[in-house]
């Protein structure tokens, strides 16, 4: 299991990437992110609209809102970049049920940075909004 102390270097390196902008070729590449009820879009499709209306009410040990969430936003591919990054660096603390917590927590903030900062969205920002998110849930 990876150590935490080795968890905060690898999530301070990629805020070092986001700041300089060296992970822009990468996230050109990247698929828009889907899964444990999150989906990353650049527009929001009739698809994604039946699936945000069509949410059940459910019974979970989730520690959020159980509750599916869609970030719409220009800035798709490099939050899908960072949610991948991510993943790789939590893999080892996310299970089947905290997996919702912790996805549905990066993109909440992320969704309340948008609407926040509807007149002055900035990808740089956005992506620190949501890189500091994941360090909350280290101490969990």
């Amino acid at each position: 299991m990876v150590e935490e102390k080795e968890m905060l270097q690898r999530i301070d390196r990629i805020e070092k990437k986001v700041d300089s902008k060296s992970y822009i070729d990468e996230a050109a590449s990247a698929k828009e992110w889907g899964g444990a009820d999150v989906i990353i879009s650049s527009h929001l499709s009739e698809d994604v609209k039946k699936w945000l209306g069509d949410q059940s009410v459910v019974i979970s040990f989730q520690e959020s809102e159980p509750r599916r969430r869609a970030v719409i936003t220009e800035f798709s591919k490099e939050l899908s970049w960072l949610f991948d990054q991510l993943k790789n660096i939590f893999a080892d603390r996310i299970d089947y049920t905290s997996k919702y917590d912790f996805y549905g927590l990066l993109a909440q903030s992320a969704i309340d940075y948008l609407k926040k900062n509807e007149e002055n969205k900035d990808v740089k920002l956005l992506l620190l909004a949501v890189l500091n998110t994941s360090k909350r849930f280290l101490d969990k």
